[in-house]
């Protein structure tokens, strides 16, 4: 029981999520809260179950087996240089995206606002890949 805790934790902040959705006057924001309290409580119902099943003495020897392959695929240096390539891929494939999303806005005369609003999450994800390219090369 004592590794079910955090599950349990967050069973009772979904519930109070839900709980305080009822107090709410405004629908939208009601039926909003609601839902995160639903997912929170659902996914740590889902984990325990997890938890659960795998703790069982049947399965200790298929969940050694499990964490074992884990491991080494975390500490594999062809597993972590895959892991950095698909990272940079995703980061370029994004960074395309938000442009030419952009781009179409603009051509569907869409509010000013909501084209800046890409460009900067464009701009945003450029700073960020920087800085951790700048940390990472001063950090090895």
């Amino acid at each position: 029981m004592k590794g079910m805790k955090p599950f349990v934790v967050e069973i009772l902040a979904g519930m109070a999520l839900m709980g305080i959705s009822f107090l709410m006057a405004d629908q939208y924001y009601a039926n909003m809260v609601f839902s995160m309290g639903f997912g929170v409580m659902a996914a740590a119902i889902a984990q325990m179950l997890r938890a659960a099943y795998w703790k069982n003495p049947k399965r200790q020897k298929a969940y050694e087996a499990k964490k074992q392959e884990a491991y080494i695929d975390r500490v594999d240096e062809r597993k972590q240089y895959l892991r950095m390539k698909s990272g940079h891929i995703a980061y370029q494939i994004m960074a395309l995206l938000l442009l030419v999303l952009s781009f179409v806005l603009a051509l569907a005369k869409v509010e000013w606002w909501i084209i800046g609003m890409t460009f900067l999450l464009f701009i945003f994800q450029w700073v960020v890949g920087l800085v951790a390219f700048r940390m990472l090369e001063k950090k090895m």
